[in-house]
């Protein structure tokens, strides 16, 4: 009988040991979420920059993103990443820089089910740009 007691006092152990570290992750992985969410990504004036190479980072909770971003004659020729993110997913890049160049413009919508993550990318490219 007293086996059976502390079988279950361990097992109650673990489960709210499991529930903790559950709990911890998901709030991690949550935080800065909304705020990131509302971030706003300001379009920067091409004709404004020289030709050459602007470097720029953003990070912000869990998101983070440096880049290069080649000008030549006042247009966006390409877009590299000099550091990803943690979460880092090659296809929304390449979904991402190829809206960027295709329209020349950082106010490009966000890649679907990817939000807070295309805006840590496109605050990064703002970044660089602005940052002059």
């Amino acid at each position: 009988m007293k086996k059976r007691y502390i079988a279950l006092i361990v097992i109650a152990v673990i489960v709210v040991a499991v529930f903790a570290i559950v709990m911890g992750v998901s709030a991690w992985l949550t935080r800065g979420l909304d705020e990131m969410a509302q971030m706003q990504i300001n379009n920067v004036d091409l004709n404004s920059l020289s030709d050459g190479t602007y470097r720029g980072s953003f990070r912000g909770y869990r998101w983070s993103n440096s880049v290069e971003v080649v000008i030549e004659s006042n247009r966006i020729a390409d877009i590299r990443i000099t550091e990803k993110h943690r979460f880092h997913r090659e296809e929304l890049i390449q979904e991402l820089t190829s809206r960027v160049i295709d329209e020349q413009s950082i106010d490009v919508d966000t890649v679907s089910g990817a939000t807070v993550s295309s805006k840590a990318f496109l605050k990064a490219i703002e970044n660089a740009l602005s940052d002059q």
